[in-house]
């Protein structure tokens, strides 16, 4: 049997990539012989693919244009890329028995991006009568009038279930989805398989503290942005260092994020302590492989990021959220982990040097952290019984355990 897997496999960012990586390992070992073909739906067709140049000078131009000519510019750039690209979507449908649309935060309306992309999807699953479910999505409250029509069309075909990765999402869809579609239910974010896709590492003596481009955090807000800025990024790293233990900067692989942490290397007191050894800046990552490879061995880690927070937890590791956007909040109330989410109002280098230290002092809860991955499994299960595709029984007992 065979499923085509609509997301962001092969995004730059590659927490996109960690949660395809972890659908397909999750999704295969419940159904034994089932095969999962990835479809990345900026139509990238492998890690380092380009489909949109200078994309932070593409930014700050859509940022000065009027909301309703930014639209119509991404609407029709946007068109010309899909129509490009349908024929290898066709070919990935031709002989499936499902398709599965998630995870990442997919239902997010930022100048019709997501809703043109997935508009087409849902054309496609509708011509072509393939089953289909929404899994581990996150939802935003900012859809355009125009943006939930092209939503909407994912409705029009055999959409038999809709998972969303948190409850602000499920309030989110429910307020937002036309009524023809289904109800959502939470199912968790892949990416908690991390350790299970990717497998053991060796622990090393650094705190992971994640670099995110400050004009990236700007854009995409939905709340309070938690520092953000070079400057916070120096002062905390420096701080870490002396009070707490070496530090490892580390960026998820956008271009841009990779820029922030080229500058913030390039400091002086920065470049003083990585002569010293207190600091070290990691390679970029190009494959969620490497992005693992510096992640996951560090015994704590800090950043803006959603999946690198997700990826850390998954190893077991103490985490602390930087705030930025609700989908951060969320994970870290959805594992119990409030208290170690640093939002805008509380967000000064000593204050997330201070969450750090006791977070590493806490540890992760291991019946918790259990119960989550578990969940993980529960949810991935029944996204594939919605599509009719029954699960192994030995993999069952596992997910129940």
């Amino acid at each position: 049997m065979k499923i085509a897997l609509f997301n962001l496999h092969y995004s730059p960012n590659l927490g996109d990539g960690l949660i395809g990586v972890c659908m397909i390992h999750g999704l295969e070992s419940l159904a034994p012989g089932l095969s999962v073909v990835p479809v990345d739906i900026s139509g990238r067709d492998g890690f380092g693919a380009v489909t949109v140049r200078n994309r932070a000078l593409a930014l700050k131009v859509l940022r000065r244009l009027p909301r309703r000519l930014r639209h119509e510019v991404v609407y029709r750039r946007l068109t010309t890329l899909l129509d490009r690209v349908e024929p290898r979507w066709r070919a990935a449908l031709a002989d499936a028995d499902g398709a599965v649309i998630g995870g990442g935060q997919l239902f997010s309306d930022a100048d019709l991006n997501f809703p043109t992309k997935l508009e087409r999807v849902g054309k496609l699953l509708a011509e072509t009568r393939v089953p289909a479910a929404i899994h581990a999505v996150g939802v935003t409250g900012n859809w355009s009038r125009r943006g939930r029509a092209l939503f909407s069309t994912l409705c029009s075909g055999d959409l038999r279930a809709v998972g969303v990765r948190d409850e602000h999402s499920r309030l989110a869809w429910e307020g937002q989805a036309s009524d023809g579609c289904p109800a959502p239910r939470i199912t968790r974010d892949p990416g908690l398989l991390s350790a299970a896709a990717f497998g053991a590492v060796t622990p090393v003596n650094r705190i992971a503290l994640g670099i995110t481009a400050p004009e990236l955090l700007t854009y995409h807000a939905d709340s309070g942005v938690a520092g953000g800025t070079l400057d916070f990024y120096e002062t905390l790293a420096l701080q870490l260092a002396d009070t707490v233990g070496p530090v490892r900067l580390f960026c998820n692989g956008a271009d841009e994020d990779a820029d922030a942490l080229a500058s913030l290397a390039a400091r002086p007191a920065i470049y003083q302590a990585i002569g010293a050894r207190k600091i070290e800046v990691a390679e970029v990552p190009a494959t969620p492989e490497q992005l693992v490879a510096t992640v996951a061995p560090c015994r704590a880690v800090i950043s803006h990021r959603l999946h690198a927070n997700i990826l850390g937890y998954a190893y077991a590791r103490p985490v602390v959220g930087l705030g930025w956007d609700r989908k951060v909040e969320s994970f870290f109330a959805s594992v119990g982990l409030s208290d170690a989410f640093a939002g805008a109002k509380a967000a000064t280098p000593q204050e997330v040097v201070a969450l750090a230290t006791r977070a590493i002092a806490k540890g992760i809860d291991p019946v918790r952290h259990a119960d989550a991955l578990a969940e993980t499994r529960v949810g991935l299960a029944g996204t594939l019984h919605a599509l009719g595709i029954d699960t192994d029984q030995g993999a069952r007992r596992s997910v129940t355990r």
